[in-house]
């Protein structure tokens, strides 16, 4: 039998870069609205699996409470405790969004943490979806911006007041800020989108050196290496998943309380 070693590394180094493309692929229902494709994929299907954990975790948890709680009690308790601190950011009032960016991490842990069984699909690697939950939060941060303080008051504070030469300055700087309005959720959907893909292919490429090598004189040495550091970062994937969710969640709030107190700060 040829052994895999034979494989070239530019065969190797395609098939790494293209795994999640041709798992895609899997599971896959056509569906066409004339034109529009929107056929079911691989990630689709993990996409309704993550909703519905989160569904069940948080709305259906919060309804089956006693008094004596067992193990999903506890846990759907501690979550919601841990939800409480993301709200109240910059003001009091910004709590009432907590639930939003609660559901929103409890979302995102989910796809993390199904993302690395194996056969699965990281949903949080397909940068579309990540992009889409940044697009979730730019709209919601201009809403309550827009809503909290009114057209005039919420696009005048783009401007810091006391500038110099105002013709020039104020323009610039309200130009600057509205262009970091639209960076800083650009930069949430890519953050999450680099951390868990870049994850997913430190692991892929430490098993993959054993398909490079082979089993065969020197390559007999590589998975004693390689495997051991493929399950530390395993491992540590895990974290990444709870720090990246974290992360987009808690900033989620802090750009929805910053456009609700813009004037103020």
């Amino acid at each position: 039998m040829l052994t895999l070693a034979q494989v070239s590394q530019d065969e190797l180094r395609h098939e790494i870069l293209h795994t999640w493309e041709t798992a895609r692929e899997t599971w896959h229902i056509p569906i066409h609205l004339g034109p529009i494709d929107i056929s079911i994929d691989k990630s689709v299907w993990f996409l309704f699996i993550g909703t519905a954990l989160t569904f069940l975790i948080l709305f259906v948890g919060s309804r089956i409470l006693s008094t004596r709680p067992g193990a999903y009690q506890v846990i759907v308790e501690e979550l919601y405790g841990f939800g409480r601190s993301f709200g109240g950011q910059v003001g009091e009032e910004g709590k009432k969004w907590f639930p939003y960016t609660l559901s929103l991490f409890v979302f995102i842990l989910v796809l993390n943490l199904i993302g690395l069984i194996p056969t699965s699909y990281p949903v949080t690697a397909n940068i579309s979806f990540t992009i889409v939950l940044a697009l979730m939060t730019f709209i919601l941060t201009q809403y309550e911006g827009f809503r909290r303080n009114g057209p005039v008051r919420y696009l005048k504070s783009f401007a810091p007041p006391g500038l110099p030469a105002k013709p020039l300055m104020v323009p610039l700087m309200t130009f600057l800020e509205i262009l970091q309005e639209f960076t800083k959720p650009l930069t949430l959907g890519l953050r999450l989108y680099a951390n868990i893909l870049a994850g997913h292919l430190i692991i892929f490429v430490f098993l993959g050196l054993i398909l490079y090598f082979g089993l065969s004189g020197v390559g007999a040495i590589v998975p004693l290496v390689s495997v051991p550091l493929a399950v530390v970062f395993y491992a540590f994937e895990i974290f990444v998943a709870v720090l990246q969710a974290y992360i987009f969640a808690i900033l989620t709030q802090v750009y929805i309380e910053q456009a609700m107190f813009r004037e103020d700060h």
